[in-house]
């Protein structure tokens, strides 16, 4: 585990806006506890009757103990608050079709830990934001003004748009997907867990019969490694280094 990763420190503070109820207002970027009032939610909500809605859901948490830790957001303020009060990663507000152009556009059999899933209007316009805060790609949003913050499957929702935002290092995402991080080659002679990791890589891509406990790096295993390497038309050279390690489905990090 890395010891600094800011997409991890991103998705706990995420978790945590579901843990506790933090609820939808328009134009809110993290106000906490006694600033979110009635008084106020009137005062910059779109009307009379999405501010009643907002109240009665408001209402609703404090009244299950949440008043005193609850931050209001609307979509786009739920990511903003974290990277630019809490971290300084963007000097200025963003929209949800702002952060939508911050990002890469990818396919949605692409999306990974991390990335952001957007919904965009007719015009292309991107009006609604929500965060890929796992594996199983689950999504944390600001739904909207009945439900607050809310932890919702990918699948079944109305996402038409997904991107690779600039925030996140793919050390960081790997880390977050529990993938193990390579930091040298491995050669004949090493000794380590990573020899151990590497060892579960190749029975994962068919070139079993190691001992995935035995942290040494042998004959056996250099065999296994140049098998492997010539299967896929890499130098055959028994090292896993980052060419190989990657082919594996590994993640290197020098």
């Amino acid at each position: 585990m890395l010891k600094t990763n800011n997409l991890r420190e991103f998705i706990e503070y995420l978790n945590e806006q579901v843990k506790n109820h933090s609820v939808y207002v328009w134009g809110a970027q993290g106000q906490l506890g006694p600033a979110v009032n009635e008084r106020w939610i009137r005062q910059v909500e779109t009307s009379e009757a999405n501010a009643n809605r907002a109240i009665a859901f408001w209402q609703k948490q404090c009244d299950a103990g949440f008043g005193d830790v609850l931050r209001a957001f609307d979509c786009s303020g739920l990511g903003m608050y974290w990277l630019q009060n809490v971290k300084g990663m963007l000097r200025y507000d963003l929209s949800a079709h702002g952060m939508y152009n911050k990002c890469v556009k990818i396919e949605k059999s692409k999306l990974r830990v991390g990335d952001f899933v957007f919904k965009l209007d007719k015009t292309g316009r991107a009006t609604h934001i929500g965060y890929v805060v796992d594996t199983e790609l689950n999504v944390i949003e600001a739904k909207g003004r009945d439900a607050g913050v809310a932890k919702l499957p990918l699948t079944g929702n109305t996402w038409n748009a997904y991107g690779r935002p600039p925030f996140w290092t793919e050390a960081e995402v790997a880390d977050c997907e529990g993938k193990y991080i390579f930091t040298r080659v491995l050669k004949y002679g090493r000794i380590g867990e990573d020899v151990c990791e590497l060892k579960k890589l190749l029975a994962a891509n068919g070139f079993a019969g190691l001992n995935v406990k035995n942290r040494n790096y042998f004959g056996s295993t250099r065999s296994k490694v140049k098998a492997f390497q010539k299967a896929n038309g890499l130098t055959v050279d028994g090292k896993a280094g980052p060419q190989t390690i990657t082919a594996l489905g590994g993640f290197y990090m020098a």
